[in-house]
C-alpha cells in the first residue's frame, strides 16, 4: 500500500478522510494523490442561465485542490509526498480509469459526500466504489481520526470461499500494524454444524499460524448488530470485509440502518477486493 488515492470534494467529511490518509501514509511510508472530479453541468438549450465553460471549471478545480494541498503541507509538514489529479466526469467511472492507469492499490474516502442530498445518498459513492473498483477501499467515518491500529476485526464468511490472496492481504495488514487480528464469523442462532465450514476454519488456522489472532463466532440473527457489538467490546480500530461476501455491506450505509451503526462514527472499514 505505497500508492494511496484520496477522492476529495472539499467537504469536511472528505477532508477528514484525507487527514486519515496522511496519518496512514506516514506509517506506511506511502505517497498520496488527491483526486478531484468536477462535473460539467448540463443546461437545456432554452435556458438563459450563463454557465461556466469547461476551462473555467477546470481552472477553478485546479485552484481549489492546489490551495488545499498547501493547507495540508502547512498542517502536516513535508514528510509525505502529495500529488494532485483533476478530471471532469463522474466519480466512480473516473476512479476506475485512474486506478487502472496509475496502478493505485488503495483508495481512502469519506462515508458521505457534499451536497443537499447527502442524507438520502449517504454512503452511495463509498458503496459504489467498494463494489465497482479493483483497488481496496478504506471508508473513513466523519468522526474517525487516524491512530495506531491495535485491534483489527476481519469479518469472514466461512460459507463462501475466501481466496488465499485475500488472506495474505489480511495477514500483511495485521503485520504492518503489529495488531491483534480478530477473525469474526457471525452465526445464526439456528445454524447447525457444517463440515465444509469446519474444514475452512481449520485451513484458515493453518494459514494464520504465525499471526496473532483469535477466532470468534458470535451468535446473532442480525449481522450488523453483532459486528457493531463485537467492535465496541474489543476496541476495534479497523474493520476488514470482502465485498460481495456479506449482505452486511448492502445494509452498511442504508438509511434505515444508520441509527444502529454506532461504530461507524469512529471505526474505518477496509473493503478488500478479490
Amino acid at each position: 500500500m505505497k500508492n494511496i488515492l484520496v477522492p476529495i470534494d472539499f467537504s469536511e467529511v472528505s477532508k477528514n478522510a484525507t487527514d486519515y490518509a496522511i496519518g496512514l501514509a506516514k506509517l506506511l511510508g506511502a505517497s498520496i494523490t488527491l483526486f478531484h472530479v468536477f462535473h460539467i453541468p448540463a443546461v437545456a438549450s432554452e435556458s438563459l442561465v450563463v454557465m461556466p465553460n469547461f476551462s473555467e471549471l477546470e481552472s477553478k478545480s485546479d485552484e481549489l485542490i492546489n490551495k488545499y494541498k498547501k493547507e495540508l503541507k502547512d498542517k502536516h509538514g513535508n514528510e509525505i509526498c502529495i500529488d494532485t489529479i483533476v478530471k471532469p466526469g463522474f466519480l466512480i467511472e473516473e476512479l476506475k480509469d485512474i486506478i487502472e492507469e496509475k496502478k493505485f492499490d488503495l483508495v481512502i474516502m469519506g462515508i458521505t459526500g457534499a451536497g443537499k442530498l447527502e442524507e438520502l445518498l449517504m454512503g452511495s459513492n463509498s458503496t459504489m466504489a467498494i463494489n465497482n473498483i479493483k483497488a481496496s477501499v478504506i471508508v473513513v467515518p466523519p468522526r474517525a481520526q487516524f491512530k495506531p491500529v491495535k485491534n483489527i476485526a476481519f469479518a469472514c464468511d466461512f460459507e463462501k470461499e475466501t481466496t488465499s490472496n485475500t488472506i495474505e492481504k489480511v495477514k500483511k495488514i495485521s503485520t504492518v500494524f503489529d495488531a491483534q487480528l480478530h477473525i469474526l464469523n457471525v452465526v445464526d442462532s439456528d445454524e447447525k454444524p457444517n463440515f465444509d465450514k469446519a474444514s475452512a476454519v481449520v485451513k484458515l488456522e493453518i494459514i494464520m499460524n504465525n499471526v496473532r489472532h483469535t477466532l470468534n463466532f458470535p451468535e446473532s440473527d442480525d449481522i450488523t448488530f453483532a459486528i457493531n457489538e463485537f467492535a465496541d467490546r474489543h476496541a476495534v480500530d479497523l474493520l476488514i470485509m470482502v465485498p460481495h461476501k456479506h449482505n452486511f455491506l448492502k445494509s452498511l450505509f442504508h438509511k434505515s440502518n444508520t441509527k444502529k451503526m454506532a461504530f461507524h462514527t469512529h471505526i474505518p472499514l477496509l473493503a478488500i477486493n478479490e
